[in-house]
């Protein structure tokens, strides 16, 4: 099991996008998780991290993930089941 957390900026209003995040990463994933939790940030971050490894930066990316390519990239750091 892993832990995913959603850093997010606070004042840049980021928030709803992280909460529809999460909430398709726990439908996706239910139980197979350890956790999903959101981080407030500021400084217009936008990070998703498994395990404490970013799997997507904002910053690197320069737009905001697509929930399919979320649900692939944690996907793919999830041991076998």
């Amino acid at each position: 099991m892993v832990d995913v957390s959603i850093t997010f900026c606070v004042p840049c209003r980021f928030q709803q996008k992280a909460i529809q995040d999460a909430d398709a990463i726990l439908k996706e994933f239910g139980r197979r998780l350890a956790s999903v939790r959101l981080v407030t940030g500021d400084d217009g971050v936008y990070d998703v991290a498994v395990d404490g490894r970013v799997i997507y930066s904002l910053d690197e990316e320069q737009r905001f993930p697509e929930t399919n390519v979320l649900i692939a990239r944690i996907r793919e750091r999830l041991p076998d089941a």
